[in-house]
This record gives C-alpha cells, sequence and structure tokens, in this order.
C-alpha cells in the first residue's frame, strides 16, 4: 500500500525553519496567479516564475499554519534568494508528488524479492 500523506522538506528562509510541502492550498494560490490555469505553472515555459510562485506558496502556507504573520510574493524570495539557492527540486518534486495519484507499480522498487525470475530487474 502507498503512502498518501504529503511529502515535507525542511527548508530555512528568513531566520526560520519551514516545512514545504504541497497541499490544495499551494496549488489554489499558485492557479490563481497563472490566471486559473495550472497548466501555466507546470508548462516549463515560465519555470523560473513557477519554481517562486510555488514556493511563495508553500512558505505562506506553512507561515499562516504556524500562526506566524509574516507572508512572502514570489519578489520578495526572488529578493533574498539567487538561481543556486532556490530549491527547485525539492519543490517541483513536491508538485509533481502532491499531483500523480501513487499507485501499486510505483512501489515494485521497494518490494521483497519473491525468488520469481521475472522480476530480478534485468
Amino acid at each position: 500500500m502507498s503512502d498518501i500523506r504529503l511529502q515535507e522538506v525542511p527548508f530555512q528562509f528568513d531566520g526560520k525553519t519551514f516545512l514545504l510541502r504541497c497541499n490544495m492550498n499551494v496549488l489554489m494560490d499558485v492557479q490563481e496567479v497563472f490566471g486559473g490555469s495550472i497548466s501555466g505553472a507546470l508548462s516549463g515555459e515560465n519555470a523560473s516564475k513557477s519554481v517562486l510562485e510555488f514556493l511563495a506558496a508553500m512558505l505562506n502556507d506553512y507561515a499562516d499554519e504556524q500562526g506566524w504573520p509574516k507572508r512572502y510574493s514570489s519578489r520578495d524570495i526572488g529578493r533574498k534568494l539567487s538561481l543556486c539557492m532556490l530549491p527547485t527540486a525539492d519543490v517541483m518534486r513536491l508538485v509533481r508528488s502532491a499531483m500523480i495519484l501513487p499507485t501499486q507499480n510505483t512501489d515494485q522498487e521497494s518490494e521483497p524479492d519473491t525468488g520469481d525470475p521475472g522480476s530480478s530487474g534485468n
């Protein structure tokens, strides 16, 4: 059985540790920025903007959950982080994991070997 909990990644920003995760609030916030279409954020045409918007939404959602008053725009983040400091791979992995349904086939690598020659992986 697949683990359906949201994945989380700790991220240090602005003197605090945030838990980045992509939930429905994050997806709705980013969708709104891209004119009501989440596909605009996922198309790859606006890669840097997309990462900044997803990161801002994740930071703001966590801050809201913690009761912290500070909120960040993508521009705020862009002023504080260089391109090499952006957690691009983590952010986009979290987005993908939130949008793709887990299936039993995705867990094949973690299943124990049954001794069946067809499951050797070769």
